[in-house]
């Protein structure tokens, strides 16, 4: 999200972004999320690509699950590493793209997740076959990758759709959303009413959405096979044309002797 100074909202308030996303209202129902992927694949080790502060990683990591949060911003991962340097989770952070994923990482992980519309950050369809390219390849044979990503389709465009609002004790964050074709304008407004003196910004973050027609495409050209889409997380439902997210699955296929 663009401000005067070039830098989203999400980078320059890292250490409030818990704050801005409600992430202590929204553990309950992500762990249920975490429960019904691990029921679904029983990883024993997991890439969180896109981890922000450490969420996620850290529900599959209290499960006992290997995991490492990955995440292209370092102050993200700053925060994460603050939260949980003393959980005893089998769980670290590192720094990197989806689309050069370190070769150490190479046949590390059951499991890949890249959840929220992380795979936003990649901006054209060819960094889109790299980063799936990189997941296959840190992915063991039979390994599994689940995606989650904004249905844009199922989106009213050039309609302004409220996100989230919230209040923390005088520091509001308010985003909202508007589509115009296949390009998503997410928008913030942080306000500080702790101060004698209210203080506003405005961030706006532009991003072309991918399909899932092109993601499902990508998946098969770098080697993913059994590929099946859902409407949410917990895999209760079907996807379709008026479902806001798609949530994808694939696996990785296993070595044959």
């Amino acid at each position: 999200m663009k401000s005067k100074s070039d830098i989203s909202v999400f980078e320059k308030y890292a250490h409030e972004y818990d704050l801005m996303t409600n992430a202590r209202q929204r553990e309950k129902n992500h762990d249920q999320e975490v429960a019904a992927i691990v029921k679904r694949y029983k990883p024993t080790s997991v890439l969180d690509a896109g981890c922000a502060t450490g969420l996620t990683s850290s529900l599959f990591a209290r499960r006992g699950i290997e995991t490492v949060g990955l995440d292209r911003s370092q102050r993200m991962l700053t925060e994460a590493r603050k939260k949980y340097k003393f959980t005893g989770y089998p769980l670290k952070f590192q720094f990197g793209h989806f689309e050069r994923l370190s070769k150490s990482l190479n046949g590390k992980f059951d499991l890949v997740v890249s959840l929220a519309n992380s795979i936003s950050g990649v901006h054209t369809l060819k960094e889109l076959f790299g980063a799936f390219s990189n997941f296959h390849r840190v992915l063991k044979p039979g390994g599994s990758l689940v995606i989650q990503v904004l249905n844009y389709k199922g989106w009213k465009e050039n309609e302004l759709m409220p996100i989230r609002a919230t209040d923390n004790d005088g520091l509001v964050y308010i985003r909202f959303s508007e589509r115009t074709g296949r390009q998503f304008h997410i928008y913030a407004i942080r306000l500080d009413n702790r101060e004698e003196e209210p203080k506003f910004e405005v961030f706006r973050h532009d991003f072309d959405n991918f399909s899932a027609t092109e993601i499902v495409r990508l998946l098969k050209e770098v080697g993913f096979r059994k590929i099946e889409k859902f409407g949410n997380l917990k895999f209760t439902e079907k996807f379709g044309q008026a479902s806001r997210d798609v949530v994808l699955t694939a696996t990785k296929k296993a070595e044959s002797f």
